[in-house]
């Protein structure tokens, strides 16, 4: 894998490699693919020396391209966020691809006045991207009268629109002819990856296993709001309204609550705790 590191006119700073005999090298590496967005990330660790970390410094500095070659991969990042580790002499890089061209435009709220294929929707939405549709495993027979109450970004819409079209996924790619990007594409598919049964087991195909575990969004209860309507003066909330299944209901105060989450993820459990209300 080879990683060139381009700034924000394309001019090619340098590069990194997993195995490349001379230059940087590419530590560890991860890419991660959101299928509900399309949009994927990168992050990675690059060594450096005392002699040449201020260039690697300058080739990873956030807002710099990357672009990704890997195999038959040829993808373009852009770095979010970099920390830099003077002990160890390694850079951690974090990227995302199409992410910052879509997610930083804003799809208006809209409404079609009659049903349009998949492509005539991406299409409206990425007319002044620089975006193209690249591969669409949708019909031209098919189409939906589609409509969004609110805004969102447009890689929101573009994979609302996927999914509305019976659960198609959206996704990025570039092409790349030596370091400059020649098109940029949106693909929608059927389904994106696939299960080919492999099985690798530790200490013999792999050398370990890392596991993640995280409550960073874990929520008890939601106070949930909406736009104002036309001519009221109050947002749209869940105040008024009931449900009930056992484990999520709805309050009177409009707020939805989980019994199960709040039964293991109340305040902290101590028996004596001498403030304790009712118990």
């Amino acid at each position: 894998m080879i990683l060139y590191f381009a700034n924000r006119t394309m001019d090619i700073l340098g590069h990194a490699s997993t195995n490349l005999p001379e230059g940087f090298v590419i530590i560890e590496d991860l890419k991660t693919e959101e299928v509900e967005t399309g949009v994927a990330t990168f992050s990675c660790k690059i060594g450096f020396e005392e002699h040449n970390r201020e260039q690697l410094e300058t080739m990873t500095d956030s807002g710099n391209y990357i672009l990704r070659k890997n195999g038959l991969e040829n993808e373009f990042y852009t770095i979010i966020d970099t920390e830099i580790d003077t002990k160890n002499q390694e850079i951690y890089v974090y990227a995302e691809d199409a992410g910052l061209d879509l997610l930083n435009e804003i799809a208006e709220a809209y409404e079609a006045t009659e049903a349009h294929t998949a492509a005539w929707y991406v299409e409206k939405w990425i007319k002044d991207s620089g975006f193209e549709i690249g591969i669409n495993e949708i019909p031209e027979s098919s189409t939906r009268k589609l409509s969004w109450d609110g805004e969102s970004t447009v890689t929101e819409r573009l994979a609302s629109i996927a999914t509305q079209f019976d659960g198609f996924e959206a996704s990025y790619s570039y092409d790349i002819k030596g370091t400059t990007i020649t098109n940029k594409y949106v693909n929608i598919y059927k389904k994106r990856g696939k299960d080919n049964g492999a099985k690798l087991r530790l200490n013999c195909d792999i050398d370990r296993i890392v596991i993640k575990k995280s409550v960073a969004n874990i929520a008890t209860a939601l106070h949930v709001t909406g736009g104002t309507p036309e001519n009221a003066e109050t947002p749209i909330t869940l105040k008024g309204y009931v449900y009930g299944d056992g484990d999520f209901w709805i309050g009177s105060d409009g707020a939805l609550r989980s019994r199960e989450a709040n039964r293991k993820w109340s305040r902290y459990v101590w028996n004596k705790e001498p403030n304790r209300l009712n118990g």
